[in-house]
């Protein structure tokens, strides 16, 4: 493990490697960003080291990892993110986790935007290497049946039909539970927001979208690592959804804010503090 300070010098006395649980829609890209400029420029740019580096790219010394359980597993590298849930990976020892967590409808919303750009925008390629997996997975605002085919043959995709802001509640009725709740699939299998709870205070360092930088430079200094924060894609038009809509999203993602709730409680007796923390669940 190297530094940038000291190329032979281990990352600190506890940990050897650095791991990112990505959750979507949580600015994860930004975090991924950090750490990867600190190997070159163009590395900061996420179209570029998703569209031409694949899963791994080394440069001076450090090597950076993306979407391959293999080589997470093996532990050879300094920085590795995936979207693989936390308890179907196996992680080798002293290595410093990261996860960032967001608003819960925030993220749900965003989502939804995603979803809407990448199926609507010719050029989506151009911008979103993924793009085509995105519009794959997407195939559930189609209906059950379109879904099913989608999965079943995903190398072969269908015409998608067309599919506007003003569908969202359809869109509620569609989505699956894990695109929904991706932040308590990420660590409970079950969807148990205790559980899911646990595993998240598990990690070394617990971000939050709505204090991202803030956070960055906490992990920053705790490394000793010039990060920089670099502001993730901003993918579609922002929606105005009607309050009614918003407070059916917030009643259908309960689970997931009362995981978020008990994180805070988490962070505020691991730090020492009174009342909790002013971060993910403020729109509640």
């Amino acid at each position: 493990m190297r530094t940038v300070s000291d190329p032979k010098r281990p990352l600190n006395q506890d940990f050897d490697r650095i791991y990112h649980f990505h959750i979507r829609k949580t600015g994860g890209s930004s975090l991924d960003s950090a750490f990867w400029a600190l190997g070159g420029g163009d590395l900061a740019d996420a179209a570029v080291r998703e569209g031409r580096y694949g899963s791994s790219v080394t440069r001076d010394g450090r090597t950076f990892v993306q979407h391959d359980r293999a080589l997470i597993a093996a532990g050879d590298y300094f920085f590795a993110s995936s979207h693989e849930p936390s308890y179907e990976l196996d992680l080798p020892p002293r290595t410093l986790t990261i996860t960032i967590l967001r608003d819960p409808a925030a993220r749900v919303v965003s989502y939804f935007r995603y979803l809407l750009w990448a199926r609507a925008n010719p050029r989506a390629h151009e911008i979103e290497p993924f793009v085509g997996q995105v519009r794959t997975e997407s195939a559930f605002l189609d209906g059950p049946a379109r879904y099913f085919v989608s999965r079943l043959l995903p190398r072969f995709p269908l015409p998608h039909g067309d599919f506007s802001v003003d569908r969202f509640p359809e869109f509620l009725e569609r989505a699956p539970r894990r695109r929904l709740m991706s932040q308590l699939h990420m660590f409970s299998p079950g969807f148990d927001p205790a559980e899911a709870a646990e595993r998240a205070l598990g990690c070394a360092e617990i971000c939050f979208t709505e204090t991202f930088s803030e956070d960055l430079s906490r992990i920053a200094r705790r490394l000793g690592l010039p990060l920089e924060e670099k502001r993730e894609r901003q993918l579609g038009e922002r929606l105005e959804l009607p309050e009614e809509w918003r407070e059916e999203l917030r009643q259908r993602l309960a689970p997931e804010y009362a995981m978020l709730d008990l994180v805070n409680r988490g962070l505020a007796e691991r730090r020492g503090l009174q009342g909790d923390r002013p971060v993910a669940v403020r729109n509640r």
